[in-house]
């Protein structure tokens, strides 16, 4: 459970909320902050394109509305709930133990995506952050959105009828991965929403089996696919996921939305592909490959001397082995 700070029950950090918008978002996120209650119990980042070369008055722009506390982040600060921390110019952000850091870009002006680093760095080190899209031009965030929902995060895109740049948000909507796309004010008040369900830590109660059959046979029904013999922490955490998102208190409550909407369950199965789709699932795997065995097929090779590899091509009942395979690692 949350404590009235607000803090994650995975983590034990205060719920990050990550917001990303160009330097002409400034208007939209002054907006989403002012629609916001005070004390939400989360921390908010924001992360925004700036001049690397001239000072920034965002921190104190966007302090003028809202009760949170505004800082720009200098070199580290503390994670708190109820605090908001600005990008500062010429330098991206990332979260690192219980603070969030500024470091400098790997590379040139041009070639920077502020956003989709961060979104990044927010899904590496939590599995129930917020990733929140705002107007702009680009598409800055559309590869963080995405890790941030593999980790089990939320992401909502401002509505691109709504938005002044429709770019970013459309960019973002592309990926499949949102889970809510929302006029600002509307955004507001469900973010909100969600913030408390995450500090009430929704209850899938102790495992039932039969209603946790129920709902796999409705989904096989309804989608074609069978997760009947996925990992059930993994199923679980999917299902809490879209317990949130859909505002239901029980697995019995879930079952019953699941039921009635008969969109939901191409929703469940896309968290719970995208959650053995992604080609670094096995991140400790994916490291000794990358550390130990690549370089060796390099090792004394001619410049010019060519590498040959073979990628074995994973269709229908082959996934299932793989699902398999991997369980029983």
């Amino acid at each position: 459970m949350h404590d009235r700070t607000g803090k994650s029950p995975v983590s034990g950090n205060p719920i990050i909320v990550g917001n990303g918008a160009p330097a002409g978002g400034v208007q939209a996120l002054q907006t989403l902050l002012d629609a916001l209650p005070d004390g939400t119990g989360a921390s908010f980042v924001v992360v925004v394109h700036l001049d690397p070369r001239a000072h920034s008055d965002l921190a104190g722009i966007l302090a003028s509305r809202t009760r949170m506390s505004v800082v720009q982040v200098q070199t580290r600060e503390q994670l708190r709930p109820n605090h908001a921390y600005v990008i500062p110019p010429d330098r991206r952000l990332q979260i690192s133990d219980h603070e969030i850091a500024a470091a400098e870009f790997d590379k040139p002006r041009g070639q920077r995506t502020a956003i989709d680093l961060f979104f990044r760095s927010l899904a590496e080190k939590t599995s129930d952050g917020f990733a929140v899209v705002l107007t702009g031009a680009g598409s800055d965030g559309a590869i963080g959105v995405r890790a941030v929902k593999e980790a089990g995060g939320i992401v909502l895109v401002q509505d691109p009828k709504e938005a002044e740049h429709a770019s970013m948000p459309r960019s973002a909507i592309a990926t499949g991965v949102a889970d809510l796309v929302l006029p600002l004010r509307e955004l507001a008040v469900h973010l909100v929403e969600l913030i408390e369900k995450k500090r009430s830590d929704p209850e899938t109660g102790e495992l039932d089996q039969e209603l946790l059959g129920r709902i796999f046979a409705h989904v096989t029904l309804r989608t074609g696919h069978d997760f009947s013999k996925y990992r059930r922490s993994t199923v679980m955490r999917r299902v809490a996921r879209r317990m949130q998102v859909t505002r239901t208190d029980s697995l019995q409550a879930y079952y019953n939305f699941l039921h009635d909407n008969a969109g939901e369950a191409q929703e469940l199965l896309g968290d719970l592909l995208i959650s053995v789709t992604t080609f670094f699932c096995d991140a400790e795997a994916f490291e000794f490959l990358k550390a130990g065995i690549i370089p060796q097929l390099f090792k004394g090779k001619d410049p010019n001397e060519p590498i040959r590899v073979w990628v074995r091509a994973w269709r229908g009942r082959d996934r299932d082995r793989r699902d398999d395979s991997h369980r029983s690692r």
